[in-house]
């Protein structure tokens, strides 16, 4: 078995990312600079935030929190992100989940300009991806591209599947690993994957349910590519159950260390393309 390292790809990127960063403050005077719009829990911190300034940081790029606190509504919210999104100098914006409410999510991602939508979350930006066959994916599906490619491992001819509830991100997931040979499957719901013949036949996985251990690597099929989306989990635990334990698979993306790091490597490799693109 493969196990597709994102602390290790993370890091070997980050030079690259560092120099293209610097070039770009040398050239207009600033460097590079995020807004992300989050969300503060009890504590007021926002969860999953920290990795990312850190990482930032590390990257020489600047990065503006707006917090929504505890107990905010949605107009709140609303107002928070028209105020991030008029920040002299943005190159990107932002959206950290999870949102207080769910159904929060169309009103605010609405708000988010296409000039500065790294993680393509407005329905324009959506509607873009679909039609246009070489438009940037979210960065986590890029993330996980990487990963692969990074690897070696071909995607055409595959048998893919991609377990989540449906929403757009899922489907483009779904929609790139098509555009890159593989024979993707409609959707799987979450609570029909552990007995679902199409997921123990695949060879590859993709488990963005955010249900941790929804599919037991064990009943994977030999060889195939399981790539665990859910670390948004409690206790960082992935959406792929005894990965240990199953030896025959041929590559995994694990959790942790597998896609969050390499999403967040992606999504400052965003910021850093929109603010180069600008400057050009």
């Amino acid at each position: 078995m493969i196990i597709l390292d994102g602390t290790a790809l993370a890091a070997t990127r980050l030079p690259a990312l560092r120099a293209r960063a610097q070039a770009l403050a040398a050239a207009r005077g600033r460097a590079p600079l995020l807004g992300i719009l989050g969300f503060a829990d009890a504590s007021g911190k926002v969860p999953h935030v920290a990795p990312k300034l850190r990482a930032a940081e590390a990257c020489g790029i600047e990065v503006e929190v707006v917090a929504v606190p505890p107990g905010a509504t949605l107009a709140d919210a609303l107002v928070a992100i028209e105020r991030l999104r008029v920040t002299p100098g943005l190159d990107g914006l932002f959206v950290q989940f999870p949102y207080p409410d769910p159904a929060w999510g169309d009103a605010i991602e609405a708000l988010i300009p296409p000039t500065l939508d790294v993680d393509v979350m407005a329905p324009r930006e959506v509607e873009r991806f679909f039609a246009d066959s070489n438009a940037l994916p979210p960065v986590t599906v890029s993330a996980a591209l990487a990963l692969v490619d990074d690897a070696q491992l071909r995607l055409e001819e595959r048998e893919g599947v991609v377990v989540a509830e449906p929403s757009p991100f899922a489907e483009m997931f779904r929609e790139a690993f098509a555009r890159r040979g593989a024979r993707m499957h409609p959707l799987v719901a979450p609570q029909a994957a552990a007995d679902d013949a199409r997921v123990q036949a695949a060879s590859l996985v993709i488990v963005a349910a955010g249900v941790p251990g929804v599919v037991d690597a064990r009943r994977l099929a030999a060889g195939a590519i399981a790539i665990d989306v859910g670390y948004f989990n409690p206790a960082a635990r992935g959406d792929i159950a005894n990965v240990d334990a199953a030896r025959h698979v041929g590559a995994v993306v694990p959790v942790p260390g597998g896609i969050g790091p390499m999403t967040i490597s992606a999504l400052l490799e965003r910021v850093i393309r929109f603010a180069e693109r600008d400057s050009a």
